[in-house]
């Protein structure tokens, strides 16, 4: 079963779309282009270990669905083997639906992380702090928690 997971949160569809679009580096973590927001655009996110994940927006429907394919995966974390490529040509995947009393229903899932992968229990924990914690916290407030690493870009 791919990795979900659902927030309500007190915001617009538009600033969801900004978050998931332009605003990535507020919420996940260093990005090369801040401007990924059409179909086709390209952007890698950078964490620790030299780890890099390149994703092009491969859907988009303004305000309510954006979908990202990782086209290049170097993931790396200590002590865990074989999870180099494990996001390769997975999907991460925003439904956005407007609720009643400003609400925003926003369901994540990521097709193609299962239990099965080496990197689960990691990306689990990391993906729901980033989801359930960070993203949530940046679209409320408009400051999130995001993992900003010294890097190259």
């Amino acid at each position: 079963m791919d990795f979900k997971k659902t927030i309500n949160v007190k915001t617009s569809n538009e600033k969801v779309f900004k978050a998931i679009t332009t605003d990535v580096n507020k919420w996940w973590g260093n990005v090369d282009n801040k401007m990924a927001n059409k179909i086709g655009s390209e952007f890698s996110v950078f964490f620790e270990e030299n780890t890099e994940w390149r994703f092009v927006i491969s859907e988009l429907r303004e305000f309510s669905h954006v979908t990202w394919k990782c086209i290049y995966a170097n993931h790396s974390f200590s002590g865990l083997k074989g999870i180099k490529e494990e996001w390769l040509n997975s999907e991460i995947i925003f439904v956005c639906k407007v609720q009643k009393d400003n609400m925003v229903q926003l369901s994540f899932t990521h097709k193609g992380l299962t239990p099965d992968l080496n990197c689960y229990e990691i990306c689990n924990a990391g993906w729901t702090h980033f989801i359930v914690n960070s993203l949530k916290q940046y679209l409320e407030t408009g400051t999130g928690i995001p993992n900003l690493v010294n890097t190259k870009n």
